[in-house]
């Protein structure tokens, strides 16, 4: 790959004060948090909804938003794939950097699953298509279901990315990295990525892309504190540092 778009360190919780996070986002422009998202958790009032809001007040004192996406689940996302988006996400939907006028939040992962939500293409399209400076994620797989949503989906002309992950959110290394399947589509890669792991797995995802410069990666379970779901700094920093050090040795 010529280029790694960002390094996401996803299901960072509001136990992490918010000046930590920032300071993350700021030393490693990069870098890229993942919020999970969905009902009752980030509902108004709610303390992740609360803490996220003071994330992107911070935000908008820089120059520039910070890499910050939010990852939809259960009830939120199967509303969002029938063409209806929730009153909390429309709003961090409609927010807007005060110094650039872009999106706040740029980039929005729907973790559809394993075909218990039956996505309509052209609902989804028609939000994706509404909301032309963001970017939307869908994770893509073996699962059939998955595969002939994102065939429907790119019939319609919208544009968005795919997340490979081989193991359904599970947090599993893969045997194998699936190169992109579409030429007009950026391109991510989740299973099992852990600070020990990520450069071996660099060099094996590099092989399957080529020159593409439209790459990202995303770990989760392995940025946890060992045997707890407690998102762990010190770990999310060493994961980002040696994707880093790998991605610079490419050049």
């Amino acid at each position: 790959m010529k280029e790694l778009r960002y390094i996401t360190c996803s299901d960072i919780r509001e136990n992490i004060p918010e000046d930590k996070i920032i300071d993350l986002l700021h030393q490693y422009p990069k870098a890229e948090i993942g919020i999970q998202a969905h009902c009752p958790c980030m509902n108004e009032g709610m303390p992740r909804n609360i803490w996220l809001n003071k994330i992107l007040d911070e935000s908008d004192s820089f120059c520039y938003p910070l890499n910050i996406a939010i990852h939809v689940n259960y009830d939120w996302c199967s509303a969002f794939c029938l063409g209806q988006i929730p009153e909390a996400l429309r709003n961090i939907l409609n927010r807007k950097h005060e110094v650039t006028g872009l999106p706040i939040v740029k980039r929005w992962q729907l973790n559809i699953g394993d075909g218990t939500i039956i996505p309509s293409a052209k609902a989804v399209s028609e939000i994706i298509k509404s909301y032309p400076y963001q970017e939307f994620i869908f994770p893509y797989n073996d699962n059939p279901y998955i595969q002939d949503f994102i065939n429907r989906l790119d019939k319609t002309g919208a544009k968005f990315s795919l997340l490979f992950d081989a193991s359904y959110g599970a947090g599993i290394s893969p045997d194998y990295w699936k190169a992109p399947i579409y030429e007009n589509h950026y391109q991510g890669y989740a299973g099992g990525l852990s600070p020990e792991n990520v450069t071996e797995n660099l060099k094996k995802i590099n092989n399957v892309t080529g020159a593409r410069k439209d790459i990202w990666i995303d770990a989760e379970g392995k940025l946890m504190k060992p045997g707890t779901r407690i998102f762990d700094l010190d770990r999310a920093k060493a994961y980002i540092m040696n994707a880093l050090k790998w991605h610079q040795n490419q050049k």
